[in-house]
């Protein structure tokens, strides 16, 4: 560069005269080169900055969209089933999966058996059940047999009907029903017709229980009879926990208690 000013400096008391004839094209081309090698540099760092920030602005937009909004998260769930046979029905709106022969539905801590299985519904939030129906949960403590059952995921609601058998192994009881409806979540059983509670020395029949697996109370109707040993109470309605000490008789009563004799008295 510096050969080059010197070069091309004009001498004192010289007239510097540039014709056509003189000129030469590889000079002019080496000029243009010069001057694209000083711009450069300067172009350069603005266009990398601009496609950087390009680049990030995507990065960003891919980020928003790829990750979930605050608050929308949902929750997870999985769902297996197995069975010797499986059919699948496409209708429209009618969608359902069929399991056949010793089928078996997995859904969170919930064991679900029975000869058939039907699945329905939105993420087989629908679950039908016939034959030899088994429900267990362990967590829970809950094991219920019937021979027919409903239950939707959504809700953890379900009715089972028919020889239904339920186990309560956190509390000891055993109920026996016809008709039973459980909520999972609230931990409380509607049972009808002919039921049947037991607890060690403890038994009560009526035609209508509520009972809530979380405090042990009970709500009897239906001509409800409370045992605990000798003893036997009959009742419009009776209240109370799992233990005839603990029950409340409202309505017409009557009964039998059985009470000590003193040493010394006569028969």
């Amino acid at each position: 560069m510096n050969s080059y000013r010197a070069a091309m400096k004009p001498r004192r008391h010289s007239v510097v005269r540039v014709s056509s004839r003189r000129f030469r094209p590889g000079l002019f081309l080496w000029l243009l080169v010069l001057a694209l090698g000083i711009l450069s540099p300067i172009a350069h760092p603005l266009g990398a900055q601009e496609t950087r920030a390009a680049g990030a602005q995507d990065q960003s937009a891919q980020s928003k969209e790829g990750s979930p909004t605050a608050g929308t998260e949902e929750e997870v769930q999985t769902i297996t089933f197995s069975a010797d046979r499986m059919e699948s029905v496409i209708a429209k709106d009618r969608e359902k999966t069929l399991l056949i022969g010793a089928a078996v539905v997995n859904t969170d801590s919930m064991e679900i058996k029975a000869d058939w299985i039907e699945l329905s519904g939105e993420d087989y939030n629908n679950i039908i059940c016939k034959g030899n129906v088994i429900v267990y949960d362990e967590s829970e403590g809950f094991l219920l047999r019937a021979e027919a059952l409903e239950y939707a995921r959504d809700s953890e609601i379900g009715t089972a009907e028919t020889g239904v058998v339920l186990e309560d192994s956190k509390n000891d009881v055993l109920l026996k029903a016809d008709w039973l409806r459980f909520d999972q979540v609230q931990s409380l059983v509607d049972a009808r017709v002919g039921v049947h509670i037991l607890k060690e020395d403890f038994a009560v029949r009526a035609e209508f229980a509520l009972y809530n697996r979380v405090d042990e109370s009970l709500r009897l109707s239906g001509s409800p009879v409370a045992a605990s040993g000798a003893e036997r109470v009959e009742a419009d309605a009776m209240s109370g926990r799992t233990d005839l000490g603990s029950m409340e008789f409202s309505g017409r009563v009557s009964g039998t208690i059985s009470t000590k004799k003193k040493e010394g008295s006569s028969p």
